[in-house]
């Protein structure tokens, strides 16, 4: 006859198996890459813009004629304009509400910066960045509109209150540029999360060098 255990006794029970170790989540890439765009002051003819890396390299250089407002702009890894990174063409003629469209050594356009009619050219600068299909990605807005009158409408007050531009993919700021001013130069100091630096080189080489052109013409 089958024994069954006393009512005491515990009924045995399948062992649980132990559960694997979690890995820890990553934390946020928080590095930034920096750069510095300089558009030399006071050329006769034409412009030259520069952009620098962290530590004083070369990585762009383009010269832009001047009053031609369709003008085609090559931009070179180096200035004997050997290496040529990108270019970078105004769409249409109307400076107000310009479109400015960038392509690759291939002649393929990546994107384009769309320009925010009157209110960039009177009170605060803002721009569109497009995708090659001409979808919105991303906005770049001068930092006040309060400070973007006095900019333009008080002699001399760039130089004590410099530009700062913020470039935003939807609601996340993934750069900054910062404009500095002397009698000889004007400089932009450029800081990128490293992450989408490292997925649109050159979308944000594009980004500085136009603005700091587009604002060489316009003065």
């Amino acid at each position: 006859m089958e024994q069954t255990p006393p009512n005491n006794e515990p009924i045995p029970t399948q062992p649980v198996a132990a559960m694997p170790p979690q890995p820890a989540p990553m934390a946020p890439d928080l590095s930034k890459t920096y750069f510095q765009v300089a558009r030399q002051w006071g050329q006769l003819v034409g412009t030259n813009i520069r952009t620098f890396d962290a530590s004083g390299q070369l990585v762009c250089f383009a010269h832009s004629k001047a009053f031609k407002l369709k003008e085609q702009i090559v931009f070179y890894k180096d200035e004997a304009k050997t290496q040529p990174l990108f270019s970078t063409k105004a769409r249409n003629v109307i400076d107000l509400a310009a479109t400015y469209d960038m392509y690759d050594n291939s002649g393929t356009m990546f994107g384009s910066l769309r320009r925010k009619g009157l209110s960039s050219s009177f009170v605060q600068d803002q721009w569109l960045i497009l995708d090659a299909a001409g979808n919105q990605i991303g906005e770049i807005t001068e930092d006040s509109p309060v400070l973007g009158v006095i900019r333009r409408f008080v002699d001399f007050a760039a130089y004590f209150l410099p530009q700062v531009y913020s470039v935003k993919f939807g609601a996340i700021e993934v750069a900054q540029i910062k404009q500095k001013k002397n009698p000889f130069t004007v400089k932009y100091d450029y800081e990128i999360d490293t992450a989408s630096w490292n997925q649109y080189q050159l979308l944000f080489l594009a980004i500085a060098n136009l603005l700091g052109l587009i604002e060489a013409r316009q003065n």
